[in-house]
């Protein structure tokens, strides 16, 4: 994946997809935060979209975002690089 599909909001796996109906996730530069889509295993259509996380950086090669679990604050980074993007009907 690229920066700037990233920036556009196209669905993405983080690394390969690992069964059908498997979560994906997309970025939401109005709001600044990331989404999960949670997909039905039989025609993967989007069944549940939800807040994932905040993002803080939107840099030349990665991502860098955060949310609380449990009162701690978890950071996490990543390359778009190692971002698959969601193909319908694959």
């Amino acid at each position: 994946m690229t920066k700037d599909q990233f920036i556009s909001g196209t669905p993405f796996y983080i690394g390969r997809k690992k069964y059908a109906g498997a979560n994906t996730f997309s970025y939401d530069a109005q709001n600044n935060y990331m989404l999960k889509q949670s997909r039905s295993s039989i025609d993967e259509r989007i069944v549940v979209d939800d807040y994932e996380c905040n993002i803080t950086k939107v840099g030349k090669v990665q991502f860098e975002g955060f949310t609380f679990v449990m009162n701690k604050k978890v950071v996490v980074k990543y390359r778009f690089e190692d971002l698959v993007i969601f193909e319908e009907g694959v």
